[in-house]
């Protein structure tokens, strides 16, 4: 968990060598395919490219002295349609930085941001419909921090998309999401940082988080968190395709609070102390309840049994995929169509004031302890659909307390409602190496 709150300072200086408009980018034989202006063309997301405006072209220092005063500096120029391009190499940023103007990008394929002060490292990302893309972050800290500023890249407003970024350590949370609107996390990577990998709450609406890979972080992989003293639940969040394994604490993906949210297509394993999914209300954080989830054809495998003998942290003893509250609410819930092996302390558990919710179709193998688990209070069977889910292969009876079938009407995200993906600001592999070539020939 992280405390919410935007204040950072960064300095402004003047413009430096570190970086020069496009014309200076062609005298270094940079490849000016890639860094010119276009024009203007309405992409996805609602952001448009401006005839006439140039890039501004970044360069790593000889010297690897600290560039964050011009790269601030750098950003703040940009116009709307203008791009920061980062060409690869390696950037010591000693401070937070901050993208605070409207429709721009900061494009970083085989570029590298090094951090040096644990509690102000992040790219603060408050401008309007903004991008940043392609970058490496390299995040310190050896004790968990919970300020914004010691995030590695934080969203707050509307319309902001983070993709390609990969995020090695940091002292808290990889990609924090606070009081954002019609956000995009996409394709991104977020190792070994000491809090959550990425993290969704205060109040953000409307948020897709795609075919991002979480591996190894210090508290949950990927959150949906919903605090009474935000004064809003998030709502409409979309997980998909996304690959999270090999947390030592915390669980693989959670709700706790939240609204209209759907989980498909995600991978979960190696969760060696919790859930692989929660869905939970929690009195010891003030979060608010859950509501309208859906959780369908997800793979969540090898729960709570980490054969690793140095991780002696208690077990949290959840169910795979596990609700439950306390004294607040969960309800509409649909468990669907996921595959669940190798869970120590059971496939799917309901156990507090759960109501309304359907586990069906779900195919369970080497389940320590009961495939479905019903301690749920104040719902009766008729609310409650267990049917068509099987064991080790074989068709699985219904537990007392529940139904084989029924209705429940469990919608989940409203796909139409999110935004779209900005894929022409985004770059192959292949383009990323050839501008690196590029850049070493000159």
């Amino acid at each position: 968990m992280i405390k919410s709150s935007l204040g950072v300072v960064v300095s402004c200086a003047a413009l430096l060598s570190a970086f020069a408009p496009q014309a200076s980018a062609e005298k270094q034989n940079v490849p000016t395919s890639t860094l010119s202006g276009v024009k203007q063309a309405k992409l996805a997301g609602g952001y448009k490219r401006i005839a006439g405006v140039v890039d501004v072209v970044a360069f790593p220092a000889a010297d690897g002295r600290d560039q964050a005063d011009a790269l601030q500096a750098a950003l703040d120029t940009l116009q709307q349609g203008q791009r920061l391009v980062l060409t690869p190499g390696t950037y010591v940023v000693g401070h937070s930085l901050e993208v605070r103007n409207r429709s721009v990008i900061v494009s970083g394929y085989g570029a590298t941001f090094v951090a040096t002060n644990a509690n102000d490292q992040s790219i603060v990302m408050t401008g309007r419909n903004s991008t940043v893309a392609g970058l490496t972050l390299l995040g310190t800290g050896d004790a968990r921090l919970e300020t914004v500023t010691s995030t590695k890249v934080a969203v707050s407003g509307a319309g902001i998309q983070v993709l390609d970024v990969t995020i090695q350590g940091g002292a808290s949370v990889g990609i924090f999401v606070s009081g954002g609107t019609s956000v995009a996390i996409a394709g991104n990577k977020v190792l070994s940082t000491l809090a959550d990998g990425i993290h969704i709450t205060g109040g953000s609406s409307n948020v897709l988080v795609k075919d991002n890979t979480v591996t190894g972080t210090g508290d949950d992989m990927l959150a949906v968190v919903s605090y009474q003293k935000d004064g809003a639940l998030n709502r409409n969040v979309l997980l998909t395709g996304n690959t999270l394994s090999g947390n030592p604490w915390g669980r693989g993906m959670s709700v706790v609070g939240g609204a209209d949210v759907t989980m498909t297509g995600n991978t979960v394993q190696g969760v060696q102390k919790a859930a692989g999914i929660l869905i939970a209300q929690e009195d010891g954080y003030r979060t608010y309840g859950v509501s309208n989830v859906l959780i369908m054809s997800n793979v969540i495998t090898d729960i709570e049994n980490s054969p690793n003998p140095g991780n002696d942290l208690p077990p949290a003893q959840h169910a795979a995929i596990d609700m439950n509250t306390g004294s607040g609410l969960v309800n509409l819930v649909s468990v669907t169509g996921n595959q669940i092996a190798r869970a120590n302390f059971g496939g799917v558990r309901a156990l507090g004031n759960v109501c309304q919710y359907r586990v069906s179709g779900n195919a369970f193998s080497a389940i320590a302890g009961a495939p479905v688990s019903l301690q749920s209070r104040g719902c009766s069977p008729s609310q409650i659909i267990c049917g068509a889910n099987t064991l080790d292969g074989s068709t699985l009876a219904p537990p007392v307390g529940c139904s084989a079938t029924g209705t429940l009407s469990v919608t989940g995200a409203d796909a139409s409602r999110l935004p779209q993906i900005r894929t022409a600001l985004r770059q192959t592999q292949q383009t990323s190496l050839d501008r690196k070539r590029a850049v070493n020939r000159s």
